[in-house]
C-alpha cells in the first residue's frame, strides 16, 4: 500500500456514507409527504443521542418504562463501543457533518485567496471546550430542557436539510449554526469537531481506552512533519508514543514520514501493525452489526391502553398528555361509536421526529379501533405522548 492509500480509502468512505445519508433523509421526507410508500430509515433512527435520552429518563423519571433497544439507542451504543475499539472512527470515516467540514476546508485550500496565513494562525491544537459543552448539555437535559437545546443542534438541522424552507421558522437557529460551522471550517479545519461537538467529546473519553491506535516508531524524532496536515491539529511530543484520543483516524499521517522511509506513524492493534483497509473493515462490521443488529434481538415497541373503545359516545373530544418537549393536544371525533378522526391540535415536538408519529399512529388507531399500536423507532416519547393524549380524549367519550 502506498503512502496515500489510507487517506484515499477514508475519502471514499466519507463520500459513500455522505451520499447514503442524504439519500436516506430525502427518501424519508418523500415518505412523510406520502409520495413514496417506503422508507430506508427514519430520521429518528439517525439520532446519535438516543441512548443518553433513554438513560436520563431511566434515572430521573419514576414512570419511565424501558421498551428495549431501538435504532437510536443502538446507534449510541455502537458509536461508543467502536470508540473503545478503534477511536473516533465515526468522526473521520462516517459522519456527514465531518465530511462537510473536510469539503469546506479542501475548498478553502483550492481557492487559497489569502486565507493560508489566517489558517496557520488559527490552526492550534484542540482545547478542552467540547467536554465542557458535553457537560453543560447533559446538565440542561437532566433538568428537563433537552427540547430547547435541540433547537441549537447542527445535527438536527442537517437531518432536516431537505425541509430547509418549510422548517425554517422553527429551526432557523440550528440551520444558521450549521452554516456557521461549515464557513468556520474554511478557516479552522474541523472547527466543530475540535471545539464544540459533544458527541466527539464522548468519543474522545472512550477512545482513551482504544485498542487500535496510531503509534510512532521507536526511532521517531517527533518532528511532527507528518502531522502538518492533521485536521485536528494534533502534535506528538518526544515523550508520547501514540496520538491523542482526539485523533479521528484520517490517515493523513500514517506511513507518510517526510524525512525517513522507515520511521512512519502506523496503525497498530496492540503491538501489531494493521493496514487502514483492515482497520476500516473491523470498525464498519462492528458498527453496523451493533447499530442495526441490537434492535432485532432486544426491543419491545408496542404501546397500548386498558381503556375500552367498545362503548364510545358520539362527539368531538380533546385530550392532552406530555410528549418529549411539552403537552400534545389532540382532537378525537367519534361517530356511530367508532373513532373516525384524530387530529393533533398543538404540540412542541422536534421537527423530523414527530412527522412520522403524527402521520402513522392516528391511521393505525383508526384502523384497529384501539390504542395497541407500535411506537415509531427513535421517537418513543413522542409516540407515547400522542397515544396518552388520545387516551385522555377517549376517556371523556366513554358512556
Amino acid at each position: 500500500m502506498d503512502n496515500n492509500q489510507g487517506r484515499k480509502l477514508r475519502i471514499k468512505s466519507q463520500i459513500f456514507f455522505a451520499v447514503a445519508f442524504f439519500a436516506i433523509i430525502i427518501v424519508y421526507n418523500l415518505y412523510i409527504k406520502e409520495i413514496l410508500n417506503f422508507k430506508i430509515l427514519s430520521i429518528a433512527d439517525l439520532n446519535p443521542y438516543g441512548g443518553w435520552s433513554a438513560l436520563k429518563d431511566k434515572i430521573i423519571d419514576s414512570n419511565y418504562e424501558f421498551d428495549g433497544v431501538n435504532n437510536s439507542i443502538a446507534l449510541t451504543i455502537a458509536i461508543l463501543f467502536i470508540s473503545i475499539v478503534g477511536g473516533r472512527f465515526l468522526c473521520g470515516w462516517l459522519c456527514p457533518l465531518g465530511a462537510l467540514q473536510d469539503f469546506s476546508a479542501s475548498l478553502s485550500k483550492k481557492c487559497d485567496k489569502g486565507t493560508s496565513s489566517l489558517v496557520q494562525k488559527c490552526d492550534t491544537q484542540p482545547v478542552p471546550l467540547s467536554p465542557i459543552v458535553l457537560l453543560i448539555i447533559l446538565i440542561i437535559s437532566v433538568l428537563g430542557h433537552g427540547a430547547k437545546i435541540a433547537e441549537l443542534s447542527p445535527w438536527r438541522a442537517l437531518l432536516n436539510l431537505p425541509n430547509l424552507f418549510s422548517a425554517w421558522s422553527e429551526m432557523k437557529i440550528g440551520f444558521f449554526i450549521l452554516l456557521l460551522i461549515i464557513l468556520l471550517s474554511m478557516i479552522i479545519p474541523r472547527f466543530f469537531c475540535r471545539y464544540i461537538c459533544p458527541l466527539g467529546a464522548a468519543q474522545t473519553l472512550f477512545s482513551t481506552f482504544s485498542f487500535i491506535t496510531i503509534k510512532k516508531d521507536k526511532r521517531c524524532i517527533s518532528c511532527n512533519a507528518c502531522l502538518k496536515d492533521c485536521p485536528m491539529a494534533i502534535r506528538l511530543s518526544k515523550k508520547e508514543t501514540a496520538l491523542s484520543p482526539e485523533c479521528i483516524k484520517c490517515m493523513n499521517c500514517v506511513d507518510s514520514c517526510k524525512i525517513f522511509e522507515d520511521r512512519s506513524l502506523t496503525l497498530q492493534l496492540g503491538h501489531k501493525k494493521i493496514s487502514p483497509k483492515t482497520y476500516a473493515a473491523i470498525m464498519l462490521v462492528l458498527f453496523f452489526v451493533l447499530w442495526l443488529g441490537l434492535p432485532k434481538f432486544w426491543t419491545s415497541s408496542t404501546l397500548g391502553s386498558n381503556i375500552s373503545t367498545a362503548n364510545l359516545k358520539d362527539g368531538t373530544y380533546e385530550g392532552e398528555a406530555k410528549g418529549f418537549a411539552a403537552r400534545i393536544i389532540t382532537e378525537v371525533i367519534i361517530e356511530r361509536g367508532e373513532i373516525i378522526s384524530i387530529r393533533v391540535l398543538n404540540h412542541h415536538e422536534s421537527k423530523g421526529w414527530y412527522d412520522e408519529v403524527f402521520m402513522m399512529l392516528p391511521k393505525e388507531i383508526i384502523k384497529k379501533q384501539n390504542l395497541n399500536v407500535d411506537a415509531i423507532s427513535g421517537a418513543t416519547k413522542t409516540s407515547k405522548g400522542l397515544v396518552k393524549s388520545i387516551e385522555d380524549a377517549l376517556k371523556k367519550a366513554i358512556m
